[in-house]
């Protein structure tokens, strides 16, 4: 019986070439993107489990409140970890990481930058598993001095020549490499590529023996901890209560303040929804929930396709139905040959869409535009496999069911009597389901014009300072800074070049966060505030706006004297005339006073508002040399700054950046979400159009001889096209309203996550509808076009 279903199937789809390529171009469209997007998200959801001991592995982040200071951190105090272990046996090890001050390698005399720099435990290997190409795994961070890197780091250093027991520097210490690990995985939350053994001990943690409760209130250190088998979270928790009032709360109980410690699994720091402080770059689970169902929904187009081509072609098919039925089939066994017919399409498509998605992932550039990187490994997980066969099946089932249930209740007398007419309920389920097609199709599509909006607003919006014509210099290294006011000198002598400064904070990239103590309400109180380092020139290069006092002369004798803060920190404050106000960091004796406000500017990116800051003068060289040069001839600019650096300093490489490049770097997820959304978009289009395609050309088919009989009549091309058109038209228009505020209302869901938000453009939602209607009309007016060209006399000849 299979082989018979298999034959007529075979036959009959055969026999309908165009309609069959229709079915199988949607169902192999909507299949590879399902295939891909089930790689993509077992990548997303894989983070960090790629360890070993991953599920006993454990962060501990903390929230530190005090009146006027509150940090939600993902960092550590390094002293934490070691007093944990000796209280606490359910703690078998640790592994700290403190960021190395200078980010670069020297190999005789060569300098490589790099920033992915890290001193560490011994244990670093038993917490975190690293694959060894070079070294012993066990006992290659035990030794003072030595260091680990990846193979990135070897290959650039020493090509194919081994790098153990090679001597590199980094930050003025001679390190030996004592091992090289394989490359990280992409899919992991805290990525490494130099290790360094010892955690450098704070001398303020212990003063004359005792232990400095104050200490554990300044973190600067990413700690993760592995528990031993069996760990019990929320017991630790009840018991960690006990700890924190001996060794945080002697400190705590002086400011007032409050500490509560979290603990956060290694696989859910990734895309852990809380906000916390100076952590690593994280995934945002709305885009995944987003990326699936508009996934899925494509996938659901195409069944939608065969479903409306299967039910309209069924006049086509009466006859064929009737001669089944009166040879014996019943209902429940045709209604099962039409699901293996759609099954054989399904099963044909899975086979060809799982070569697209190889294709795509392997050798197209699409991956590489989305900024994510996963090879295809289908066939390496059996959960996949399963759950592709699954989705197969039930492709297979939705596409088919309703054909079949359609096709199976033909009546075989009518049939054969060659009159049989569907009935009304059938065309308005097609007409239900198209509108289906074009509210997803439109509403993805209006979606995706709308982050273009959001993200177009975001990166021509006036920011408070000059982000263009600044070029950034890093200068990390001692040599580079002693040498800072030769170069300074040299290039303002440019006439291209306006300001030069230096600092090691960056608006936008790179800001601090500091305690300090403030006059407000007559007394001094403690206070959080953001923090930038400048010297004399640093507003000049930034065009930043002075609004009361004055900025930083270049003569303070010291850097806690004299402070400059921003419009929103004297607003918070309470001050109406800032100018003189006392203030000081949190442990100054002697209190120094504001002297200048600047107006408000985005040191952040656009996700968040502005917050209270200080700028605090620093007349020492920064890690950032700033020049701000004139527009035109940037070429010419670099070379002459690339020649002026290698005359002074020699041995150390030029490294420079835009500003403006690297703060549109702040929204490359929100530009990857808009890529891969509009990718989808018109993947959801083409499908759709696809099924119109096949519906277009049936009914203008079924409709020759009206055709005929109109052109006879003297209808033009263009009049034929706006009947057969009218009724898509109103679907269109339809599917337009309908998609409208579901699409308004799932753009102010995502621009939540922005503190400034574009208005919502109307105008992105018409032209979305417009585009639709467009597209249609070209395909309507090209089927309509080549059957109209026929001459009539053939249409009509047999009436």
């Amino acid at each position: 019986m299979n082989f018979i279903n298999l034959k007529f199937t075979l036959r009959f789809l055969w026999r309908n070439k165009f309609f069959t390529l229709l079915n199988l171009l949607g169902l192999t469209l909507g299949l590879t993107a399902s295939i891909w997007l089930m790689l993509y998200l077992k990548n997303e959801l894989s983070y960090d489990k790629y360890h070993e001991n991953g599920d006993r592995v454990y962060r501990f982040s903390h929230l530190i409140k005090a009146p006027g200071v509150e940090f939600n951190t993902a960092f550590s105090a390094p002293e934490l970890s070691p007093m944990l272990a000796e209280e606490f046996p359910e703690i078998e090890t640790y592994a700290r990481f403190s960021p190395a001050n200078r980010r670069e390698v020297t190999l005789k005399n060569e300098t490589f930058r790099e920033r992915d720099i890290f001193y560490t435990d011994s244990d670093v290997t038993k917490v975190f598993t690293l694959n060894f190409i070079e070294g012993n795994l066990e006992s290659a961070l035990s030794e003072p001095h030595s260091v680990i890197i990846s193979e990135n780091i070897k290959e650039r250093l020493f090509g194919n020549d081994s790098a153990i027991n090679q001597i590199i520097e980094i930050d003025g210490n001679n390190l030996k490499i004592t091992g090289v690990f394989e490359n990280q995985p992409e899919n992991t939350h805290f990525k490494f590529q130099v290790l360094i053994s010892g955690i450098a001990q704070r001398e303020f943690a212990f003063q004359d023996g005792v232990f400095n409760s104050e200490a554990l209130w300044n973190p600067s250190c990413a700690n993760y901890i592995l528990m031993k088998p069996g760990f019990d979270k929320a017991r630790f928790l009840e018991k960690f209560k006990a700890f924190n009032e001996k060794y945080f709360m002697p400190f705590g109980n002086k400011i007032n303040g409050e500490h509560h410690l979290r603990i956060q699994k290694l696989a859910e720091i990734h895309y852990d929804k809380d906000k916390i402080e100076d952590d690593f770059a994280k995934g945002n689970p709305n885009n995944l929930i987003v990326f699936s169902i508009i996934g899925f929904s494509i996938l659901f187009l195409a069944c939608i396709n065969y479903m409306n081509l299967s039910t309209a072609r069924a006049g086509l098919r009466a006859r064929e139905i009737g001669i089944r039925k009166v040879l014996g089939s019943d209902s429940i066994s045709l209604r099962m040959a039409l699901l293996f017919e759609s099954l054989v399409q399904v099963s044909v498509a899975l086979i060809l869409s799982v070569t697209m998605a190889w294709l795509l992932i392997e050798y197209s550039g699409f991956q590489s535009l989305l900024n994510v990187n996963f090879s295809f490994n289908l066939f390496a997980h059996p959960d996949l496999i399963g759950l592709l066969l699954v989705l197969v099946i039930c492709t297979g089932l939705i596409s088919g069911l309703y054909p079949a249930l359609y096709l199976a209740k033909i009546k075989p007398v009518k049939a054969l009597k060659g009159n049989w007419v569907a009935d009304r309920s059938g065309s308005w389920i097609r007409r239900g389901l198209v509108l289906f097609q074009f509210v997803i199709s439109i509403g993805v599509l209006t979606g995706t014009l709308l982050m273009k909006d959001q993200l177009n607003f975001l990166q021509d919006k006036e920011l408070g300072y000059d982000k263009d014509q600044i070029l950034v210099i890093n200068s990390q290294d001692s040599l580079a800074r002693t040498k800072f006011k030769v170069l300074k000198e040299v290039f303002e002598q440019n006439p291209q070049i306006e300001a030069v400064s230096s600092s090691n904070f960056l608006p936008g990239t790179d800001v601090g966060q500091t305690v300090f103590m403030v006059e407000k309400d007559g007394e001094m109180q403690q206070q959080e505030f953001k923090t930038l380092q400048g010297d004399a020139n640093y507003l000049e290069t930034f065009g930043m706006t002075l609004k009361e006092g004055t900025f930083y002369r270049g003569d303070e004798t010291r850097g806690n004297a004299y402070f400059v803060v921003n419009e929103t920190a004297a607003r918070m404050l309470g001050w109406e005339n800032a100018i003189d106000k006392k203030m000081g960091f949190f442990h100054q004796e002697e209190f120094g006073r504001v002297i200048g406000v600047v107006g408000d500017f985005n040191f952040f990116s656009l996700h968040n508002p502005i917050e209270p800051l200080v700028i605090v003068f620093n007349n020492q060289p920064g890690s950032y040399l700033i020049v701000r040069f004139r527009p035109g001839n940037e070429e010419n600019l670099i070379a002459s700054i690339k020649s002026t650096w290698e005359k002074t300093i020699p041995n150390y490489p030029l490294n420079y950046s835009f500003l403006n490049q690297s703060l549109r770097d702040q929204y490359e997820a929100d530009k990857n979400q808009n890529t891969l959304i509009t990718s989808m978009s018109i993947l959801c289009i083409f499908i759709s159009l696809i099924g119109l395609s096949g519906l277009s050309a049936f009914n203008v088919s079924q409709r020759r001889k009206e055709i005929g009989i109109r052109k006879v009549l003297g209808a033009m091309t263009r009049q034929i096209i706006q009947i057969i058109f009218s009724d898509t038209l109103k679907i269109i228009v339809l599917a337009g309203i309908i998609s409208a505020p579901i699409s308004y209302w799932v753009i102010n869901k995502w621009t939540e996550n922005f503190a400034y938000q574009a208005p919502v453009s109307f105008f992105s939602m018409v032209i979305s509808v417009i585009v639709a209607v467009l597209l249609t009309l070209s395909i309507v007016s090209i089927i309509v076009w080549f059957t109209s060209r026929k001459n009539p006399s053939e249409t009509l000849r047999y009436e």
